[in-house]
C-alpha cells in the first residue's frame, strides 16, 4: 500500500485556539481528525461516529452555518443562565426550558444568511435561488437533526403551555451547551466568510 505523503503546516496563536476549541466540542482526536471534520472530508474516525443527516442534499450553504444561526436563537438566555450558574456557583440557577417558535427560528436564520461580512458577501447574495425556494425546508430539516442529536426538542413533555403547538415551538435545555461551545458558535457565525468551498459536515458533538 502506497503511503500518503504528509506535510506540516504553520498555525498562529489565533487560529490554533480555534482549531483546538473545535477539536474539543467536535471530538476529534487529533488535530488531522479536526481539520478533515472542518473541510468535510471523512477519516476512519468520522466514517464509524458520522452521524446520519435526516435532510436530502442541497444548494445552499454547508449544514454547520444554518445550525450555528438556529442554535443561536436560544444564546441570550442559555448564557444569561450560565453567568448565574457561575456567579452562584451553581446554588440558585435553576436548570429551565427555552421555547422558540418556528417563525422565530427561521426569520433568525434568515436575518443571519443577510448579514454582510468584511468582504462585503452575504450568504444570501451567495445563495439566491436556495434563499428564496428552500430555506424554509431545510431549517425544517436541520431542526429535526438537531434534535436527533440531543439539542433541542419539540415535544410536548418539554413545553411550558400545554396548549402551545409542538411542531411549531422548539425547545433547549438551558444547559444543553457550554460555554466554550457558544464560542465556537459564534466564530462560525460571525468570522467564517460566505464561499462555496466550505463543507462542515459537524460541527458540535451529539449529546449523549
Amino acid at each position: 500500500m502506497t503511503e500518503k505523503k504528509l506535510y506540516s503546516i504553520q498555525l498562529d496563536s489565533e487560529i490554533k485556539a480555534a482549531l483546538d476549541k473545535h477539536q474539543n466540542v467536535s471530538g476529534s482526536r487529533s488535530y488531522k481528525d479536526a481539520i478533515a471534520n472542518l473541510l468535510g472530508i471523512d477519516t476512519p474516525q468520522s466514517k464509524i461516529k458520522k452521524t446520519t443527516g435526516v435532510y436530502k442534499e442541497h444548494s445552499g450553504p454547508t449544514a454547520a452555518i444554518i445550525d450555528a444561526a438556529i442554535l443561536r436563537c436560544w444564546e441570550h438566555e442559555a448564557t444569561r443562565w450560565q453567568e448565574q450558574k457561575a456567579y452562584f456557583r451553581g446554588n440558585h440557577a435553576v436548570v429551565s426550558s427555552i421555547d422558540k417558535t418556528r417563525a422565530e427560528i427561521i426569520n433568525a436564520v434568515k436575518e443571519a444568511m443577510g448579514r454582510t461580512y468584511s468582504n462585503g458577501t452575504t450568504w444570501m447574495s451567495l445563495y439566491p435561488l436556495w434563499f428564496k425556494e428552500s430555506l424554509e425546508a431545510y431549517v425544517g430539516n436541520r431542526l429535526q437533526a438537531l434534535k436527533a442529536k440531543g439539542f433541542i426538542d419539540n415535544s410536548n413533555v418539554y413545553t411550558r403551555t400545554s396548549a402551545l403547538d409542538s411542531a411549531g415551538v422548539w425547545t433547549m435545555i438551558s444547559n444543553v451547551i457550554e460555554t466554550k461551545e457558544w464560542d465556537l458558535l459564534r466564530l462560525v457565525s460571525e468570522e467564517i466568510k460566505p464561499h462555496k468551498q466550505l463543507n462542515i459536515p459537524d460541527l458540535l458533538r451529539p449529546r449523549e
